[in-house]
């Protein structure tokens, strides 16, 4: 579950992700891209959309579920997996990963999100990239607000609370939330969500072995700065890193090796 994974969100916002994406990777037609923690896989259909062959990988059942449906709806040939962002075993055979709207930081600890991102560069092939896009610690904690209602349309007339706050010791965004549908059912979830600065992003990449390269303040290319609310980061996995290569004529990897929740 994402923290910023809204499904009320126009696709017109999806789009311009992907688009940024797409210029900021400089994917190759046809590429093998990993969703990391794709929600209900709207932008893993969006870049589906584009001819991409995509994964998308989600400890979620539930938004899987979502993310299968509309995939078939379009026909489209996604493979959505139930797994542990942490235990993937691919190896060297992904283009590019993505992990996009936050769902970077959502395990328990920096040390977990550190085992992912080193699971991240084990899966992608050597030069492969691997963006992340997650909330600007350093905007955050000028511009913090914690608590806001705001109507659900997607669920008939059902009213959503978030009760967010901001550890700033531990540099977790925490957000309870309670939807209440027009019977009367209340039903709660929680997420929270390590939100890091540009620095402790590029030492964790460090720790995984991966390259830092570039960031972005937003997915329209602007430049990154303090007062920008999101962190966008390109990062490569080192050619010395280099392992054996797939097939090229596999329309994905041979085989679905997840570790992880079934």
């Amino acid at each position: 579950m994402h923290l910023e994974d809204d499904p009320r969100r126009p696709h017109s916002q999806v789009k311009t992700q992907i688009d940024g994406v797409e210029r900021f990777m400089r994917l190759e037609p046809r590429s093998r891209v990993l969703d990391l923690g794709c929600g209900s896989g709207r932008r893993t259909i969006e870049l589906a959309r584009r001819g991409h062959r995509v994964l998308g990988v989600d400890p979620d059942e539930r938004a899987l579920a979502v993310a299968r449906a509309s995939a078939k709806d379009e026909k489209l040939n996604i493979h959505f997996m139930k797994a542990d962002t942490r235990a993937i075993s691919y190896r060297s055979e992904i283009d590019a990963a993505v992990s996009l709207d936050g769902a970077f930081g959502q395990l328990p600890s920096d040390r977990d999100d550190l085992r992912c991102l080193e699971a991240a560069r084990k899966a992608l092939k050597p030069s492969g990239l691997l963006l992340l896009d997650t909330l600007n610690k350093e905007w955050l904690m000028r511009h913090f607000e914690p608590n806001f209602w705001e109507q659900g349309e997607e669920r008939k007339s059902a009213v959503v609370l978030d009760q967010i706050s901001f550890d700033f010791e531990r540099g977790r965004l925490d957000n309870r939330r309670v939807i209440v549908d027009a019977g009367g059912k209340r039903t709660p979830s929680f997420v929270s969500v390590r939100v890091y600065t540009l620095t402790e992003i590029k030492a964790q990449l460090e720790r995984a072995g991966l390259t830092y390269l570039q960031c972005w303040g937003g997915f329209d290319g602007s430049a990154y700065g303090m007062d920008s609310a999101r962190v966008i980061v390109l990062a490569e996995r080192p050619k010395d890193r280099a392992a054996k290569q797939p097939d090229p004529d596999d329309d994905l990897p041979t085989a679905i090796r997840i570790k992880g929740r079934r």
